[in-house]
């Protein structure tokens, strides 16, 4: 008998068993599916726990003591009854993998920046009206899944180029548009089924398949923004949303190159900002010359320049693109956002059998 592991799931339970107190060296436990509706305190004295499965119970609340559990590596409280997870979550720095999907969280403790080793995180189907910000500080997260919160319509920049994320799930939220700055090394991606999206950052081209189109109407955009920037492409006449905080795009042929200084400031600030956070800091509003400058440090860039061997950051001001495939039957509206002329050209030399470019004009209203 493996005295280290212990599988109690579909039995019944309406509570955990203190028979488990008679395995000094247990490791991990089972008690997916049946009717536990808390965790008790004696159960956070068997510090050897390094993997708690309780999916599929009645469980309300976690303890705010749940972090002298100081071994765990995994824990899964899937579909439950939560409504908010404990600050004191934060303080599990020992945790690798954590699993609150199917419950009803509307945020995350800001203490979860604490944890440094969580490397998957999943949070979907929850009632998340937003990504929490704080979460880009959990360095070594990989794996970010937020399928089916239905509330969310954005994702922050800053959160999409984690550097050390992988796989990133965002099927059916009410995404209006898609983050251009993506992680660099992403393998694995789920974020198409989200029905306002009507262009796609050529980016997203790999993981990108015809299936995705839907003959679907997409509904009306009720988010608004005071920094929305939209563009009529010619060939159709859609509508296409920028990212947030955009205030200037240039087309390729324009000779001049116009990204201002004000770009290549948050530039300077964001290099500095990656070795040492500091866009939480309330004193940046004083002295920094505008105010909208913290809300772009917060963030992160919009973009980063599509010629991957440059990928710089983007923040105001950009060369910007629009193509499709040739010879293909897709409808798919595919969008490039370059840092300079240079760089668009580049593109352009590389993709140009591949790709034709629409015109395209910014809205005035």
């Amino acid at each position: 008998m493996n005295r280290r592991c212990l599988h109690w799931s579909y039995l019944n339970y309406k509570e955990i068993p203190m028979d488990l107190y008679l395995y000094e060296d247990l490791e991990e436990v089972y008690l997916k599916e049946n009717y536990i509706a808390a965790i008790p305190k004696w159960f956070l004295n068997l510090t050897t726990l390094k993997f708690v499965h309780l999916a599929g119970n009645n469980i309300t609340t976690l303890p705010e003591e749940l972090y002298l559990l100081e071994n765990l590596e995994f824990l899964d409280v899937s579909n439950n009854q939560l409504q908010e997870l404990p600050p004191s979550i934060g303080y599990m720095i020992n945790l690798l993998h954590l699993n609150v999907s199917s419950n009803q969280l509307t945020d995350l403790p800001k203490t979860i920046t604490y944890m440094k080793r969580l490397e998957s995180l999943n949070l979907s189907k929850n009632n998340l009206k937003r990504v929490p910000l704080h979460i880009c500080e959990c360095t070594r997260l990989n794996e970010l899944n937020i399928t089916d919160n239905t509330e969310i319509w954005h994702i922050p920049e800053r959160v999409s180029y984690m550097p050390s994320l992988q796989m990133l799930s965002a099927d059916r939220c009410s995404l209006i548009y898609l983050p251009v700055a993506l992680a660099k090394f992403l393998d694995y991606l789920r974020i198409f089924n989200n029905a306002a999206i009507n262009h796609i950052p050529i980016i997203y081209e790999k993981f990108y398949q015809n299936y995705f189109e839907t003959p679907n109407k997409a509904p009306h955009i009720s988010v608004t923004h005071k920094d929305f920037f939209w563009v009529v492409e010619k060939e159709t006449f859609k509508k296409l949303l920028l990212p947030i905080g955009t205030r200037k795009i240039f087309p390729v042929d324009k000779k001049d190159n116009e990204v201002t200084l004000y770009d290549d400031c948050l530039k300077a600030l964001e290099f500095y900002n990656r070795n040492s956070p500091f866009y939480e800091i309330k004193a940046l509003k004083s002295f920094l010359p505008e105010k909208c400058m913290v809300d772009h440090l917060r963030n992160g860039p919009l973009a980063r320049c599509t010629v991957f061997k440059c990928s710089n950051p983007l923040f105001t001001t950009y060369y910007f693109m629009v193509v499709k495939r040739r010879g293909s039957t897709s409808r798919q509206i595919f969008t490039c956002y370059f840092c300079t002329r240079y760089c668009a050209n580049v593109w352009l030399n590389d993709n140009n059998k591949k790709y034709y470019c629409v015109d395209w004009e910014v809205c005035d209203d």
